[in-house]
């Protein structure tokens, strides 16, 4: 059984799908068990809800980025648990160069990648995208292993999905959720088989000024949607 630790920083709503999935009768039960769970907001609703569902306190634990030594604080808990993974889960931080030298982790994400893309963003710049190349095309939703750069790791799993005309960013990010919940559980069931196989990180520009529009797509998402810190 593969041991991980699971990074929030805000809801956790996939921590909450995979810890369902790691009980009995689950897609993970018997393959992977969550031993810690680290949240990067003393805040974050993550975890509460981890609690409400039974995961032990004494292995919910807190770090703060602002304070600085992100590394030592993570690799003190790490070093502990000794995982054989760690899987972020909405986790907001840039993962320290320090833990990736030590621990190899899972990242969750869908659509364009980047410093900026986080939460609605991700949707809002691909909906703009898709809209000034008058092209419908299908947003990524995969999982990947966790790179020195935001969003740049291979994927191990992958699944497209259409965007709906008529949704509003705000509605497809509630209705990908559970397909998002999906795609992190199927990625760490099949790593627990050693069934699968890498591939680079989708492109959703296909040339030099496709690249263009969506940066500017990305750049309109941050200003829409500005970080609430």
């Amino acid at each position: 059984m593969l041991r991980f630790i699971n990074l929030i920083s805000g809801g956790g709503s996939t921590n909450l799908a995979i810890l369902e999935a790691e009980k009995p009768g689950g897609k993970l039960y018997g393959l992977t068990r969550t031993v810690a769970i680290i949240s990067s907001d003393p805040k974050a609703k993550g975890i509460e809800r981890a609690k409400e569902v039974g995961f032990p306190e004494k292995d919910i634990f807190v770090v703060f980025p602002e304070k600085g030594n992100l590394a030592k604080q993570i690799l003190e808990l790490f070093d502990k648990y000794k995982p054989d993974y760690f899987h972020q889960l909405g986790w907001m931080p840039l993962t320290p160069i320090e833990l990736l030298k030590h621990y190899k982790g899972l990242n969750q994400h869908l659509g364009p990648g980047g410093k900026w893309m986080y939460g609605l963003r991700r949707i809002y710049a691909f909906i703009i995208f898709c809209q000034r190349i008058g092209e419908a095309r299908k947003i990524p939703i995969f999982c990947q292993w966790v790179a020195p750069e935001y969003d740049k790791g291979n994927v191990i799993y992958l699944k497209y999905e259409e965007l709906r005309p008529v949704e509003t960013p705000e509605e497809a990010a509630e209705r990908l959720l559970k397909i998002e919940h999906y795609v992190q559980i199927e990625a760490r069931h099949c790593l627990a088989r050693e069934n699968f196989k890498e591939q680079p990180v989708p492109k959703i520009a296909k040339n030099l000024e496709e690249e263009k529009i969506l940066f500017e797509a990305m750049k309109q998402a941050r200003d829409k949607y500005p970080s609430q810190k």
